[in-house]
């Protein structure tokens, strides 16, 4: 973050307190509308100069004035008892225009030595990740380092298949085979193949693709593995130092982490699954080692700052962002770049991606319509996640109509436009 940025940033931030404490002395009272920042605990990976040592203005919490309505009761309750009868350990987020609304995390991160989740608990996001893989891509290629378009080979000549595009990676439709498969036949060392290794295995065993590329789809992991090898290889730097630096740093995702080296974080859910009356710890899947297709871990906090950056074209052109949403394809094709898509039975667009790995089960869901994100992340295995997932997205429907929560965010929205034009 430039020195120039952090001026701005501690100009802006003062700037805001005065006027939302002027307006609630002129027309607000004290139960209506403010924001509260939350105590963030440095996580110890993380390494900040003392230029860094800032307030961090990208802090959330949960929306206090919605807390006192008997609307925001009764959809809690429901949520804590839909939680308790599935069994549920995790972490539930629920955010409406920006602002988060409904946020708890329930059970534990160590079901066996009954050690609790706590806001800033990290899970492993599955194929959730492949979001920030697309969005690396993206980055890429609008700094001309890469075109979409193009063959693979163009950028890692030792990747075999000539006609698979960048693009075809990017949207499933490539044909390759899965990398797992042809790990588990074909790969003789103990250790796990990375990123690299993984364009070989495909290059030197699968005698052809399954299907011309562009005319299918097929969801499938060695895409976005393929991808993170060609970060790699144009950026010049691990996928790991990529995926850190150009976002976790530039946003301050400080719960975000790349690698299964994490799993041994003191902030890091492990992997548990149910067994009997009790739960049993999972080790880690040979696969590991391979990125892009899996391999994030967040917070459900960091998982909605990142988003809400992505959405609203901080990171991205509106462009790429709407092809990762899939709005070019969107009645003809399933899956953008990063995330699946669908229409809901009342013809709503729903933009989302769910991940299964090594025991954790997570979603994210955004619908467009209402600017309303759902997030799901949870450690055991639990085959009920799927129908919290579902009723919880059905009950936020309908708490977000309530008059007295409409209110509430037409008096944000006026604290907000007041601001911009006091800066302006």
């Amino acid at each position: 973050m430039s020195s120039k940025t952090r001026k701005s940033l501690n100009f802006i931030l003062p700037l805001f307190l005065v006027v939302t404490i002027f307006l609630s002395n002129v027309s607000l009272n004290k139960d209506d509308l403010k924001i509260e920042d939350e105590d963030i605990t440095e996580n110890e990976n993380k390494v900040f100069s003392e230029e860094d040592n800032l307030i961090d203005y990208t802090k959330f919490e949960v929306l206090s004035p919605i807390q006192g309505l008997n609307e925001f009761d009764e959809f809690k309750s429901a949520i804590d008892q839909k939680a308790k009868y599935t069994n549920f350990h995790g972490s539930l987020l629920v955010a409406y225009k920006d602002q988060i609304i409904f946020q708890e995390e329930y059970g534990f991160m160590d079901p066996i030595n009954k050690l609790r989740l706590q806001p800033h608990t990290s899970f492993e996001l599955a194929s959730v990740s492949k979001q920030f893989t697309a969005a690396a891509i993206l980055m890429l290629a609008e700094e001309n380092c890469i075109d979409i378009n193009q063959s693979v080979k163009q950028y890692i000549p030792e990747f075999k298949f000539e006609e698979v595009s960048i693009r075809h990676l990017l949207k499933h439709s490539s044909g390759l085979w899965d990398y797992m498969y042809l790990t588990e036949a074909f790969w003789k060392n103990t250790t796990a193949p990375i990123n690299e290794d993984v364009v070989q295995l495909i290059s030197k065993y699968q005698n052809s693709l399954n299907f011309r590329p562009g005319t299918r789809f097929n969801y499938n992991n060695s895409n976005y593995v393929v991808l993170a090898a060609l970060i790699e290889k144009v950026s010049g730097i691990s996928y790991e130092n990529f995926i850190e630096e150009r976002i976790f740093d530039q946003l301050c995702l400080n719960d975000s982490y790349v690698g299964i080296a994490n799993r041994k974080h003191t902030y890091v859910a492990d992997a548990f699954m149910g067994y009997g009356r009790g739960y049993v710890s999972l080790p880690a899947s040979f696969h590991n080692q391979a990125l892009g297709d899996k391999g994030i871990y967040a917070s459900s906090t960091d998982l909605f700052r990142w988003f809400t950056a992505l959405k609203n074209g901080d990171l991205l052109t509106k462009e790429n962002v709407d092809l990762m949403f899939n709005q070019d394809e969107f009645d003809d094709f399933k899956y953008g770049m990063g995330f699946r898509t669908k229409y809901s039975e009342s013809q709503e667009q729903i933009i989302y991606h769910n991940g299964i790995w090594d025991g954790y089960r997570n979603g994210l869901t955004y619908l467009p319509k209402d600017d309303l994100v759902i997030i799901l992340l949870s450690n055991t295995q639990n085959r009920n996640k799927k129908y919290l997932q579902k009723y919880l997205i059905h009950k936020t429907k309908d708490f977000i109509q309530s008059p007295r929560l409409q209110q509430e965010f037409s008096q944000l929205e006026d604290i907000i436009n007041l601001e911009q034009n006091l800066i302006l």
